[in-house]
C-alpha cells in the first residue's frame, strides 16, 4: 500500500473514531436529574424587595404504579415536594434553591407558573423574562394567576391525583376541550403582551387548604393584573373572543324569577362588523348559538311552538343585557380591550388602525353585542 492511500485511510480512521467517541457532549442522564412540575412565583414577606420561588418535585419511589417501591409503589408519604427559595430575581432564586439539591433541576416538564395575586398587579414581564429566554421551558405550559400565593396552589394535595399539578392539568385541559375554561397556555400569553392591539388575560384559581377551583380569568392592561372577571363573565368574552361555547346559561322564564330555565350552548357562529363614524369605530358582533333544555323549574307545555319561542327570546334577553353590563365593565371600570376587537380592527382595517390609539379610543367606542338562540332539543316530557 503506497503512502498517500495509507495516510488517507488513516485520517478517515481517526475522523470516525473521534465521531463515535464525541457523542453528545453536554448530554445529562435523566436520572441525574430532578424534574420540575410546576412553579410557584410570589412576593417575599420575609425579606422585602425579593422573590419567594417554589417549585413542586414528583419523588417517583412514591408514586403508585412506578414500580420502584415495594408491591409496585407507594413507599408512604407524599409523592411529591415542595421547596422554595428567596432570591432578588427569578433566576436568583433558581439558583439558591440549586444550592440545596444534589442533582440539577431540569424543567423541561413544567407545566404550570402559578403567579401570586400580588406579583400579578405588580407586573409580570420581568418574571416571566426567563422562562422565555430558556429553551427547557415549554411554552405550551400554564401560566396561572392564584388569589393570595401562588405556591398555595403547589401545597394543596387533591385527593383525586397523587401529583397536585396533573389535577390542575386535566383541569384545565378538560374545561378547554369543552369550550367552558380558556386554554391561555405561555406562548398565548407573550403573543397578547406584544400584540398591542388586545390585552391578555390569564386563568384565575382560588384554593382552599386541598380544594382547588377555577373561578374566570385575571385581566391584564399591559403586563399588570387589574381585575378578574367571574366564571360567567369569563363564557361570555370567550364566545365573542374566542368563538367557544362557554359554559351553560341559567336565566329566568318570562322574567319570573322563581322560574328558571338552563340550556347548554354551541357556538354556531360569531361575526363581526366595523364601520367608523367621524373617524370613530362602531362595533356590531352576533353570536348565534344552538341550545338544548337541561332542566326548567316550572310547569310549560314544550309541545307549543310559542313556548320554545319564548325560552329563545327570554335567553337572548339575559345573554344580551348580561354582556352589555360586561363590556360597560371592560370599558368603564378596567379600560381593557379583552374582547380583542382591536386585532380585529387592525387586522381588516390598517390604514384607519394606524391612525388611531386604541388604548385610549376603547373606553369610548360604540359596542354592541347582539345574540341568536335556537332551542334545538328539550328533553323527554312526563304526560
Amino acid at each position: 500500500m503506497n503512502k498517500p492511500l495509507r495516510a488517507i485511510r488513516l485520517v478517515a480512521l481517526l475522523c470516525a473514531a473521534a465521531l463515535v467517541s464525541a457523542g453528545c457532549w453536554d448530554r445529562r442522564e435523566i436520572e441525574e436529574r430532578t424534574s420540575v412540575v410546576a412553579v410557584a412565583i410570589d412576593k417575599s414577606a420575609e425579606h422585602p424587595g425579593m422573590i419567594l420561588l417554589t417549585v413542586q418535585i414528583p419523588i417517583p419511589i412514591r408514586i403508585a404504579g412506578s414500580g420502584l417501591g415495594s408491591g409496585g409503589g407507594g413507599g408512604g408519604g407524599k409523592s411529591v415536594k415542595t421547596m422554595s427559595a428567596t432570591g432578588w430575581t427569578v433566576v436568583d432564586a433558581f439558583q439558591n434553591l440549586q444550592k440545596r439539591l444534589n442533582q440539577e433541576l431540569f424543567y423541561g416538564h413544567t407545566r404550570i407558573i402559578a403567579i401570586g395575586e400580588d406579583v400579578a398587579k405588580s407586573g409580570v414581564s420581568q418574571i416571566l423574562d426567563p422562562f422565555r429566554r430558556d429553551p427547557q421551558i415549554r411554552r405550551l405550559l400554564w401560566p396561572i394567576v392564584v388569589q393570595g400565593e401562588g405556591r398555595q396552589l403547589l401545597e394543596a394535595t387533591p385527593t383525586l391525583e397523587q401529583i397536585p399539578t396533573v389535577f390542575i392539568m386535566t383541569l384545565i385541559e378538560n374545561g378547554a376541550r369543552k369550550g367552558s375554561i380558556p386554554d391561555v397556555n405561555l406562548g398565548d400569553f407573550y403573543i397578547d403582551l406584544s400584540t398591542g392591539s388586545r390585552e391578555p388575560y390569564l386563568n384565575y384559581v382560588q384554593v382552599n387548604k386541598d380544594d382547588i377551583k377555577w373561578s374566570g380569568v385575571a385581566l391584564f392592561l399591559d403586563d399588570r393584573m387589574i381585575g378578574k372577571l367571574d366564571e360567567r363573565d369569563t363564557w361570555r368574552v370567550m364566545r365573542v373572543r374566542e368563538k367557544k361555547d362557554g359554559g351553560n346559561i341559567v336565566f329566568p322564564f318570562k322574567g319570573n324569577s322563581d322560574h328558571l330555565a338552563t340550556i347548554n350552548t354551541e357556538l354556531v357562529s360569531s361575526g363581526k362588523s366595523i364601520t367608523f363614524r367621524d373617524g370613530k369605530p362602531v362595533v356590531r358582533i352576533m353570536v348565534r348559538l344552538e341550545s338544548n333544555l337541561l332542566e326548567k323549574t316550572f310547569d310549560a307545555d314544550l309541545m307549543n311552538p310559542e313556548t320554545i319561542s319564548q325560552l329563545e327570546r327570554d335567553a337572548v334577553r339575559y345573554l344580551e343585557e348580561n354582556t352589555a353590563n360586561l363590556v360597560r365593565k371592560l370599558q368603564r371600570e378596567y379600560k381593557t380591550d379583552t374582547l380583542g376587537i382591536g386585532s380585529y380592527i387592525k387586522a381588516h382595517h390598517p390604514a384607519e388602525w394606524k391612525r388611531m390609539d386604541w388604548k385610549k379610543q376603547f373606553p369610548e367606542t360604540d359596542i354592541r353585542i347582539n345574540y341568536e338562540v335556537r332551542l334545538r332539543n328539550t328533553g323527554m316530557e312526563l304526560r
